[in-house]
């Protein structure tokens, strides 16, 4: 389903557009057109591109180290597990 992630400023005096997210497709679309079928969330709750950047590397970093904690605690996972059949 698509599903509106932000809004781009138009250049040169041209309509804005907005980011439609299609299965994992990023595709613009003509402010115009994504109000006249109805996308959701709301054009005026979309937030501008540069914001949505914004927030994106934030949660890209805070994902990374997420992950990087995940990983730090499956290998003490494993060198506990791997301990138990160790010979003294």
């Amino acid at each position: 389903m698509k599903r509106g992630l932000y809004r781009i400023h138009g250049a040169d005096g041209l309509p804005d557009d907005v980011r439609v997210e299609d299965d994992g497709i990023e595709v613009p679309l003509e402010e115009r057109l994504y109000r006249a079928r109805g996308y959701l969330p709301r054009v005026e709750h979309l937030p501008w591109r540069e914001e949505y950047l914004t927030s994106q590397e934030s949660t890209d970093s805070s994902a990374l180290a997420k992950e990087d904690a995940d990983k730090a605690a499956r290998e003490r996972s494993r060198r506990d597990f791997l301990g138990q059949f160790r010979k003294p």
